[in-house]
């Protein structure tokens, strides 16, 4: 009994796969309006929650300050992404194509229904809930800013990053790519896999730490974040050798993996660059550029290492599933040609009984 890789290749839909993408750049833009809002601390320019999505066109343009218009444009954006979100988890409940190898699932002779992968619908869903928390994380920032400070805000930014990561995967799960085939590289794959998911908490924890010392100037913050940083450094260093040593030829893959060095060696500059800001006279706005920069080449980072998992782990699921030839792997119920499955042979047996 063969189940051959076609088997496996499933249809995707362009227009989800775009909007999913269109809403991780949303994100990305919202993050980008939220750093600026952290760098200038302008996060109780209105102390005023909830507002109007078009609040900005209720009052006087002469009236507001630059920080007013900065963290009202960051929540309008919150306002679009959350549209955006909801569009794409509705998309991917109510889409009939079969995203089964994105989701991980797969049909087998034996268990035809997890073709239906629910698994990057429900993902949707978590996307979904992940947005609507993160907006009351928000609104509560400002509502309890007297009663807890910025410690609402350390954990509005923080969370932000897991739902940013969140859309990222939905991106590169609906995409046409993902719904193909990949190559095999050995036993070898599953290290760069593992590997792979190391650098990912390595990074939210650098991630976490800079927040804190962004936030609240903690010393802990500050040393957390430095000795972190050697250790994404070094695990990014042995992502990029796992990688050259198992020659590997998925391209999806290799631009994953090229992305995340490159980030990690423009990420090491910015940081030397944000140290030196702190003890030199450097323009105000350059400051800004340099402190908001390090916080989004963070964020990227952090995506690439998650694309980097997901492709990795595209290439250990199917020398697990399957032999070498395309053929599903003998796992004591199913037999080939020449080996009935002992099933069959219990039948047999139970027929002759």
């Amino acid at each position: 009994m063969t189940t051959h890789h076609s088997s496996l290749i499933t249809h995707h839909s362009p227009w989800l796969h775009r909007w999913a993408v269109l809403t991780a750049c949303a994100t990305f833009v919202l993050l980008l309006l939220g750093a600026i809002v952290t760098t200038f601390r302008v996060g109780m320019a209105d102390p005023i929650w909830p507002t109007y999505p078009w609040h900005l066109l209720l009052v006087s343009w002469e009236e507001p300050r630059p920080g007013f218009l900065v963290e009202h444009s960051h929540r309008l954006a919150g306002y679009i992404v959350g549209c955006c979100v909801i569009v794409l988890a509705v998309g991917l409940w109510r889409s009939d194509r079969r995203l089964a190898h994105a989701s991980g699932w797969y049909a087998t002779d034996t268990n035809p229904k997890r073709e239906r992968g629910p698994g990057i619908r429900w993902l949707g869903v978590a996307a979904l809930l992940g947005v609507i928390v993160q907006g009351l994380l928000g609104g509560f920032r400002v509502i309890l800013d007297r009663y807890l400070g910025n410690n609402l805000a350390l954990i509005h930014g923080c969370f932000a990053q897991l739902v940013f990561g969140m859309l990222v995967i939905l991106a590169a799960l609906t995409s046409a790519s993902v719904s193909q085939p990949s190559s095999s590289l050995g036993t070898s794959s599953a290290r760069l896999a593992r590997v792979s998911l190391a650098t990912c908490f390595l990074v939210y924890l650098q991630i976490v730490f800079g927040a804190l010392f962004r936030h609240t100037y903690s010393a802990w913050g500050q040393r957390g974040h430095l000795l972190t940083a050697f250790a994404v450094v070094a695990a990014a260093a042995w992502v990029v050798k796992e990688t050259l040593d198992l020659q590997v030829r998925d391209k999806r893959l290799r631009l994953a993996v090229l992305s995340l060095g490159a980030l990690v060696v423009v990420q090491l500059v910015l940081g030397v660059e944000a140290w030196m800001v702190r003890m030199t006279a450097v323009d105000v706005a350059w400051q800004a550029v340099i402190r908001t920069g390090h916080v989004l080449v963070g964020s990227l980072i952090f995506a690439a290492a998650l694309v980097t998992t997901l492709q990795a782990y595209r290439t250990v699921v199917p020398q697990l599933e399957f032999g070498s030839e395309g053929t599903l792997a003998n796992d004591g119920r199913i037999g080939n040609e020449n080996e009935p499955a002992d099933l069959t042979v219990r039948q047999e047996e139970e027929v002759a009984v």
